[in-house]
């Protein structure tokens, strides 16, 4: 029972991408409980006439409810899975069906208020118009249902203007709170950019790096079928990934040479600092994983935690491959850039070690990098990073 009401209460949980998508799939799943609690309450009452009176309308209605209530489920499981668009279409047309057949009514202004639930939240899970379209739909099915069931009462004209009001005030609404999150979220990522950037102003051998790898990241991501909801918190994993490292002292920072075992230790402390730093920042908290996380290994031996396997998270996966091919191939103080070939036989070779296997794979398929020769293995003392360097 405990195990039922916590999946049950994470129906609730409100984490999503601070995005349209997710405003829309919040939307959507709130629609959906609030749907299947009213028929819940209604069903016990239809049972109740039921009982009283086996007619085929009343039979109809007690079945129509049960339908409804596993539709509307089907609908909750589809949104879950992110599959958001084609739920909301099938809740627009469940809804607008609910107000003909499964509310009670005795008018046809209480059939109008019913309608206002689908009419104003369709905005809100899917498109800004699509609250104008859902009018279009279910105004003539109203002047049907009026000329079958009310004919001899006065037609609500009153109301109807106000289902049209509800249909145009939503639309306005959602296009607003559209252009409000795309101005804030606008105004987060020129806040991380602005981090990124001033990291890399502080240590001018890793310029430009945070950027060239957003890319790469997110095609590797793609090619792997990353759910997208995730693809954004992970290029902002990717701008901040080395943002542990303000809190590293510029002599180790910034050292030309190995480091020592003492700077080798406060240097591997970065991944907490960036957890530390961001785990306060509720925008920022789903984006941890690469910065916490970028220097695991597969095998275990990384840091901080020692993670091992499919343990560490799949995006820091991902990234790591793809920073230590950018860092490898780029200038430092105490390297030359590494040819290609040697990061190629590099990741071949760390594959299953300090890489996951499967993301190697994918890397050198991306890259379209060429089969591994047959004749002497290349050189790979001068290619792999020391444990005493920063990539």
């Amino acid at each position: 029972m405990t195990a039922w009401l916590r999946r049950f209460a994470s129906q609730f949980d409100l984490e999503s991408t601070f995005t349209r998508e997710g405003r829309q799939e919040i939307t959507l799943r709130y629609a959906v409980w609030f749907s299947i609690l009213v028929l819940l309450t209604l069903l016990p009452i239809r049972i109740l006439v039921w009982s009283t009176d086996r007619s085929n309308a009343n039979t109809f209605y007690i079945i129509n409810n049960l339908a409804c209530i596993m539709i509307l489920l089907l609908i909750g499981r589809l949104n879950t899975a992110h599959k958001t668009r084609i739920a909301s279409e099938i809740f627009i047309f469940v809804s607008s069906y609910l107000c003909f057949t499964a509310y009670p009514y005795q008018n046809a202004d209480q059939v109008l208020l019913y309608l206002v639930i689908p009419v104003s939240i369709a905005s809100f899970i899917s498109d800004g118009r699509r609250s104008l379209r859902v009018i279009l739909f279910v105004i003539p099915i109203f002047l049907l249902v009026y000329q079958l069931e009310f004919a001899r009462q006065p037609f609500p004209v009153f109301s109807v203007i106000c289902l049209i009001l509800v249909a145009l005030v939503s639309w306005r609404a959602s296009k607003m709170i559209d252009q409000m999150v795309e101005q804030l979220v606008s105004a987060y990522d020129s806040t991380i950019e602005g981090w990124a950037q001033a990291l890399e102003m502080r240590n001018q051998e890793t310029e430009g790096h945070s950027h060239r790898v957003v890319e790469l990241t997110m095609k590797l991501a793609g090619k792997m079928h990353i759910p997208i909801k995730r693809l954004e918190h992970m290029r902002r994993g990717v701008l901040l990934h080395d943002i542990g490292k303000m809190g590293i002292p510029d002599s180790i920072l910034c050292k030309h040479g190995p480091l020592t075992d003492a700077e080798l230790t406060i240097m591997q402390e970065h991944p907490t600092y960036a957890r530390d730093l961001l785990s306060h920042i509720t925008y920022l908290a789903p984006s941890i994983q690469i910065p916490y996380c970028h220097h695991e290994k597969w095998d275990g031996t990384g840091y901080p935690r020692g993670l091992q396997g499919d343990a560490i998270p799949i995006e820091a996966r991902i990234f790591s491959v793809v920073d230590v091919w950018d860092a490898m191939r780029s200038k430092r103080s105490y390297r030359d850039p590494i040819p290609e070939t040697q990061v190629v036989e590099y990741l071949r070779v760390e594959r299953g070690r300090s890489f996951d296997p499967q993301v190697v794979d994918e890397f050198l398929q991306l890259l379209h990098a060429p089969t591994r020769p047959k004749e002497n293995k290349l050189q790979l003392t001068l290619a792999a990073p020391s444990q005493k360097t920063r990539t």
